[in-house]
């Protein structure tokens, strides 16, 4: 059969015959670049006629108000500011808050509608505030090129103290780095003697401990002194200007005011006695008696804080959490022998702290933590960060050394493995694990190291592994009865035991025991309460789980196991409930060091002592630690990593028994480290951070 003429056949199928398409014409393109303008310029001149304006703007003080006729379509497009009042908003009237000058308004207005700036010099910083309140950025970074290429020792001042500034971070950088690198100059301009200051004089034991002071770690704990009267005493800055505050330096390494010291008091000096008189005169609310602080819930100063000369760019991050823009140390320069003047940020103002050093006699100087003998002070290192952040982390004491397995750095689970040497305060790489291992934790049986379960950051693991000294390496252990991260592991005689966890659901009452003779699980009595990120350690052959997590509630409870009868029993509770604490048993006592109380991480340790079966508080940590690493190594207990709230960490630190503090000092003949320059010279005083960034709490949990 012949095929139809319509038909053809595409690909053996037939179809019908396409009819041919017309050859399409050109496009008509004609671009009148003009044209664009002459609109703008002509809605421009319709709004300054008053024509077809539908929206009026007032602008200024309520005494002074005026009124910008505009097409809100257009202002709309410019401004995120506008377009978010309008939006909300009904009517055709809009009063805009806050001081945004009328000038600079206006000119913002002619830039909305023909994208041109013309600034008068006079109007440049009026104009640049009024552009970052209505988030008209291209035009706030023109005026902020303009500020900063016109700066001087003279004016830099009051351009730091521009509102918005804190929301441009690279202008803020600049303009700091110009005021540390001018600060001699900058120290006699009027702008900076204008600023609010705050007059201080901090009493010292000797002209030894005077001299040896690290200025800027002073600066820093007289802004903290400064934080804590005005947030937590309600002291407003106004009134710390009014007179000279004298401070010494509280056990709890915190400076406190003169005043608290109370009448009688062996530390109560004549100089003292007349300050507390002037005090009187000049009366600040908040700074009366209050009784000298006995023990914190904020992170401590170690000791030698005020006194190392380790340079300000070291790692110190686990001195401070992130820094607080509104709170922070600009830059320090000396102002005569023994006082100094710092630049600081006080609730986001400049503010000036004028501090002088008074040597006190110490027959009668007040409380202090220092003794008055301190030939030392000046020779001290820094225990050296790890070389990543890690926290729930493995830590073990082996051949004296503290060794670091695996952890979690916020972006992925780790398998390697360092070494901390106190002798040479140096860390050594060692040989990874097999697999990468976090939210875990390790236990040492016959020098063995064995980590066991936790996490390689896509699942929770049942595999287990352990260091042999003999070979330097990791070998395979048979795998956990049970899949398990955040579980709990120590060690009694030649048997590991791992103890509650987290399965993905719940957390587990399920405990077992390792028979390293036998190379066998075996299981154990359960917990009465299902628990993970609990502390677990082993004392006088009991083994102990506290605190920890049951799902999602923090517990303060403890329970401990009797190996001979294969129980549990309740013991005393935690005076604060924390999940992910570190525990250690260190001169027979349990410790319970930093965790996570379901808000805040925790810098508190409490003590457990097994024969009155009670626990106390402890020394403060100098940084909130959550899921932390803790070992004994020597007479020494370490806390390694873990996450302050904000920030993993990557630092190490230690309880110091002789001194009762915890610090992340050693003595200079362990390491050395840079000398900072002298108080008398320019320091730069950017806070010091620990590596990687925030996250959410929800992140860290699990």
């Amino acid at each position: 059969m012949s095929k139809s003429p319509m038909v053809e056949e595409m690909d053996g199928v037939p179809v019908k015959e396409k009819k041919k398409e017309a050859k399409p014409l050109n496009v008509c393109i004609f671009e009148d670049v003009s044209y664009r303008e002459k609109i703008f310029e002509n809605l421009n001149k319709l709004r300054k006629n008053r024509q077809f304006c539908d929206v009026i703007l007032q602008v200024g003080a309520s005494q002074d108000v005026k009124e910008v006729h505009a097409h809100r379509a257009v202002l709309a497009c410019a401004s995120p500011y506008l377009f978010d009042l309008f939006t909300a908003g009904s009517g055709n009237q809009y009063k805009l808050n806050g001081s945004i000058d009328f000038d600079a308004f206006e000119i913002l207005v002619d830039y909305a509608y023909l994208g041109k700036l013309e600034v008068p010099p006079k109007l440049v910083k009026a104009t640049y505030v009024a552009a970052t309140k209505l988030r008209m950025f291209s035009a706030a970074k023109q005026c902020g090129n303009y500020l900063l290429e016109n700066m001087t020792p003279d004016n830099c001042i009051s351009l730091r103290s521009l509102p918005g500034i804190a929301s441009n971070p690279e202008l803020l950088l600049k303009v700091d780095n110009y005021v540390r690198q001018n600060i001699v100059q900058v120290a006699k301009s009027k702008e900076l003697l204008a600023l609010p200051t705050i007059p201080v004089e901090l009493l010292q034991n000797s002209h030894e401990e005077k001299n040896a002071t690290n200025m800027k770690h002073l600066c820093d704990m007289v802004l903290d002194w400064v934080k804590t009267i005005t947030e937590d005493q309600g002291v407003k800055l106004e009134e710390l200007t009014q007179k000279v505050h004298m401070l010494y330096l509280n056990p709890d390494r915190t400076l406190h005011d003169c005043s608290d010291i109370e009448n009688g008091d062996l530390q109560d000096s004549e100089v003292i006695q007349d300050y507390k008189k002037l005090s009187r005169k000049v009366s600040v609310p908040g700074s009366g008696k209050t009784g000298r602080k006995k023990s914190s819930q904020t992170p401590a100063k170690p000791r030698q804080f005020l006194y190392t000369k380790s340079d300000s760019n070291s790692s110190l991050s686990s001195l401070s959490d992130d820094e607080d823009k509104d709170w922070r140390v600009i830059v320090i320069t000396g102002n005569g022998e023994n006082s100094m003047l710092g630049l600081v940020s006080v609730y986001g103002k400049l503010t000036v702290l004028s501090i002088v050093q008074r040597v006190h006699s110490p027959n009668h100087s007040p409380l202090s933590s220092r003794n008055a003998s301190v030939e030392k002070i000046s020779s001290y290192s820094i225990v050296p960060p790890m070389s990543s952040a890690r926290c729930a982390v493995g830590t073990a004491e082996l051949e004296g050394k503290l060794l670091v397995c695996g952890g979690y750095d916020r972006g992925e689970c780790l398998k390697t493995v360092e070494a901390y040497d106190m002798s040479t305060n140096k860390w050594t790489t060692m040989q990874p694990m097999k697999v990468p291992r976090g939210r875990f934790n390790a236990a040492v049986v016959n020098n063995k190291v064995y980590a066991v379960g936790g996490c390689d950051g896509q699942k929770d693991l049942s595999s287990a592994e352990y260091w042999d000294p003999e070979t330097s390496s990791w070998k395979q252990l048979p795998n956990l009865p049970v899949v398990r991260s955040h579980a709990g592991v120590c060690s009694i005689d030649k048997k590991l035991y791992v103890i509650g966890g987290w399965n993905g659901q719940r957390g587990l009452t399920r405990c077992d025991v390792f028979d390293t003779e036998t190379s066998s699980w075996i299981n154990m009595a359960p917990l009465s309460t299902g628990r993970y990120q609990a502390g677990v350690g082993a004392a006088k052959g009991y083994v102990y789980a506290v605190g920890g997590c049951d799902s999602w509630n923090c517990l303060n409870t403890v329970e401990r196991y009797d190996p001979a009868t294969d129980s549990w029993c309740i013991v005393a509770p935690l005076h604060t409930a924390r999940r992910g604490c570190g525990v250690a048993v260190f001169k027979d006592k349990i410790y319970a060091v930093g965790g996570h109380d379901g808000i805040h991480s925790l810098c508190t340790v409490e003590i457990y002592d097994p024969e009155t079966n009670t626990w106390s508080p402890g020394p403060s940590l100098t940084c909130c630690r959550a899921n932390v690493g803790v070992s004994v190594v020597g007479n020494r207990l370490f806390a390694v990593g873990g996450f302050n709230g904000k920030t993993f960490l990557n630092t190490v630190e230690f309880f110091d028994q002789e001194n009762n503090e915890w610090t992340s000092f050693v003595a200079k003949e362990h390491g050395t480290c840079d000398s900072i320059p002298t108080k008398n010279g320019v320091l730069n005083c950017d806070s010091d951070k620990s590596v990687n960034g925030d996250l959410s709490e929800e992140q860290e949990v699990h």
